[in-house]
């Protein structure tokens, strides 16, 4: 029985990207130790802000274009829709370069943060190189080469870790963190994009600007409707950072930042995995009008049992935990951490399917979905900050998108009974 699940060409390509998810998840929780000792919750704080706002410029940079590279039947069309995603993603390095020399100082001012400002001229960079990684990874994806994304992956985690503990070791402070970061952005893009590069004759052969422009109306709800969906959804996760520094203090923001980044390690092991694989297969499924609710189904009942024991562990001991095992200085990360423990799990077991709304053509719905987990993350901050209480700012925000992920789960089931009359 055993044998015959490893046989299962899903099975093997989830533990392919799991592997490499594993590694490059596991890189930086193990060196957190070391880095929560040579950093300070400020010094995260100014992280979290910077990869904050490269996040929601990022997330657009290739108009959302990478996501179609999985669609069309034939390779030639994925070819071009390629080339437009990295297109986009240079003219929006280009427009974040002019954002950045227009509004840098009021940012600086916004968040109090002057040590911000000379990283923030290379933010157009590190939009580019997320695009480039963004691309190429949909690219791997339709491809099936699973090895090379989860190659990409923890090429990318090494070098951004072993930059972090060498500038930490050198004092550098919150510039290491950011210079690492942008390094491993680099070398991520630069390990998925480098067979294309090595082979730019085959891909030039197969590009021309009429069937870009083609690929680019026929996939035209992707920048229409997705990219401000994601815009919207990158906003919403990321706004809270802007939130935290605004109500709160850099103090909080790293201890916020610090725990949502040692977490994201369960959640973003398996759920990534299945969400490039499921992607890829329900694709292959509709095309082969074959119905996918029964996938969707099995994936929930996994991902339940997997989860519900790891995270109510965390949820039982992650104060304690976070304090013995990065210090007395990150107990707040601790706290934060068990407050937000239910509403990660739920979104554990929602993440891996979310792309179903893609296939489905029902992105006008999840946008409605986004809006209103941002209203009520919004609230549950603003109550918090009025307050003058993070905790409680934090118990209703996880609390009321725990419900909203309930809420979710129930209707990604829904809609994932297959109704072949409506694809792209």
């Amino acid at each position: 029985m055993f044998s015959k699940i490893l046989k299962s060409e899903f099975v093997r390509n989830i533990l392919t990207l799991m592997t490499g998810t594993a590694i490059a998840q596991a890189i930086p929780v193990l060196i957190s130790p070391i880095l929560s000792r040579l950093y300070t919750p400020e010094d995260f704080g100014v992280l979290g802000l910077f990869m904050s706002i490269a996040a929601v410029l990022g997330v657009i940079a290739t108009g959302r274009y990478e996501l179609a590279i999985m669609l069309p039947e034939k390779k030639r069309d994925a070819y071009n829709l390629l080339a437009l995603s990295l297109f986009l993603t240079l003219v929006v390095s280009v427009f974040t370069l002019i954002l950045v020399l227009i509004f840098k100082n009021p940012v600086t001012l916004f968040f109090d943060e002057p040590g911000i400002e000379p990283w923030l001229y290379l933010l157009p960079v590190v939009v580019l190189f997320v695009g480039i990684f963004q691309a190429f990874n949909y690219w791997s994806t339709r491809q099936k080469t699973f090895k090379r994304n989860a190659v990409g992956r923890v090429s990318q985690s090494t070098i951004m870790s072993a930059t972090n503990v060498g500038m930490g070791i050198a004092k550098a402070g919150s510039s290491g963190m950011i210079l690492g970061y942008i390094l491993g952005q680099f070398v991520g893009a630069l390990v998925l994009a480098w067979q294309t590069l090595t082979h730019l004759k085959e891909f030039r052969k197969e590009i021309t600007r009429k069937e870009i422009i083609e690929n680019a109306k026929k996939y035209k709800s992707f920048i229409r409707i997705n990219t401000p969906h994601a815009f919207i959804d990158s906003l919403q996760n990321n706004g809270i950072i802007y939130l935290i520094m605004y109500f709160f203090s850099k103090m909080i923001l790293g201890s916020y930042f610090f725990a949502f980044r040692v977490l994201k390690a369960p959640v973003g092991l398996i759920g990534n995995a299945i969400y490039q694989v499921f992607y890829q297969k329900a694709t292959e499924a509709l095309k082969e009008r074959r119905e996918i609710q029964t996938l969707v189904k099995r994936i929930y009942r996994n991902l339940f049992l997997i989860g519900f024991p790891v995270f109510l562990l965390l949820f039982i001991f992650a104060q304690p935990v976070f304090t013995f095992v990065f210090g007395e200085k990150w107990e707040i990360s601790g706290e934060i951490a068990q407050i937000l423990m239910p509403w990660l799990f739920l979104n554990f077991m929602v993440s891996p399917v979310s792309c179903i709304a893609i296939i489905m053509n029902k992105q006008r719905e999840a946008m409605f979905i986004t809006f209103v987990d941002i209203f009520l993350k919004v609230i549950a901050i603003v109550i918090g900050g009025i307050s003058n209480d993070f905790k409680l700012g934090f118990i209703i925000m996880s609390t009321l998108c725990s419900l909203l992920m309930i809420f979710a789960l129930f209707w990604y089931y829904k809609i994932a009974k297959t109704e072949f009359a409506k694809t792209y």
